[in-house]
């Protein structure tokens, strides 16, 4: 996983020297036609558990906060990807115990990038811990969030890449996808665990499979994705009785039985 970080880290500043050094010929960049990066650069973030930013030269400064999110953040409760074209609700659950969440999203032509508490209140820059408003993306973190339902709404268009990270006591690593075939672990006391694979947007690549933990608590389940590239999300109950979600942020490729 410190390899896939670092991978990561690598690729992004790559991505910001370049923007640095080269200002974009045009001014709305990165809101132009077409892909507003090397795609060689999201496939590499993507297959190693980085996150892609598309910072202008002004805002480099920030990439810090993504690049350190891994160690100050590292459970991945949500992880997408792809195009947008209007507006799209996400909605996930935060379970008791969570110190922090953190909310890193890069959205190539954003109108607005919102994010709502279980109540329905909407979080913003009085009430967070951090809320940084980039001209392609939004950085936003919340200390001590209430535990429940909370929504993630995008409205825009072009590439999208969001996350939902949290310092909690729920671990999802060790994971693995060969041959149909999928095994991670998972600790922090949990129960009612189900594996399911979602494909790069977040939708389902697969059923949902009730599983238990093995040796070493090891969860395995035969999983066959229904698409080429997949991630694994983890539901389950937590020890309060409250729902929780993981996700691996490696968009893995499917390989062959």
């Amino acid at each position: 996983m410190r390899t896939a970080c670092a991978l990561a880290t690598f690729f992004l500043a790559g991505v910001l020297r370049a923007q640095v050094g080269q200002p974009p010929p045009n001014p709305s960049w990165p809101c132009v036609p077409g892909r507003p990066v090397d795609p060689a650069y999201l496939d590499v973030s993507e297959s190693t558990g980085g996150q892609l930013f598309l910072f202008q030269p002004g805002e480099a400064a920030q990439a810090a906060l993504v690049m350190n999110a891994s160690h100050t953040h590292p459970a991945t409760v949500l992880r997408m990807v792809g195009q947008l074209n209007g507006a799209r609700d996400i909605q996930f659950p935060l379970e008791s115990g969570v110190e922090s969440v953190l909310f890193l999203v890069s959205l190539q032509c954003p109108n607005s990038i919102r994010v709502y508490r279980p109540g329905g209140a909407e979080v913003t820059a009085v009430n967070a811990a951090r809320s940084l408003d980039l001209r392609a993306g939004r950085i936003l973190r919340i200390d001590q969030p209430e535990s429940g339902a909370w929504r993630l709404q995008l409205t825009g268009s072009g590439l999208f890449v969001a996350s939902v990270l949290a310092k909690a006591d729920i671990a999802l690593s060790g994971v693995s996808a060969a041959g149909g075939n999928v095994e991670a672990r998972l600790g922090g006391g949990v129960r009612d665990v189900q594996f399911q694979l979602v494909d790069a947007a977040g939708d389902p690549a697969s059923g949902a499979v009730s599983v238990e933990p093995g040796e070493s608590g090891v969860y395995r389940a035969p999983l066959a994705p229904r698409s080429e590239r997949f991630r694994l999300l983890v539901r389950g109950i937590d020890g309060a009785a409250l729902p929780f979600e993981r996700t691996y942020p490696v968009l893995f490729r499917a390989t062959p039985r």
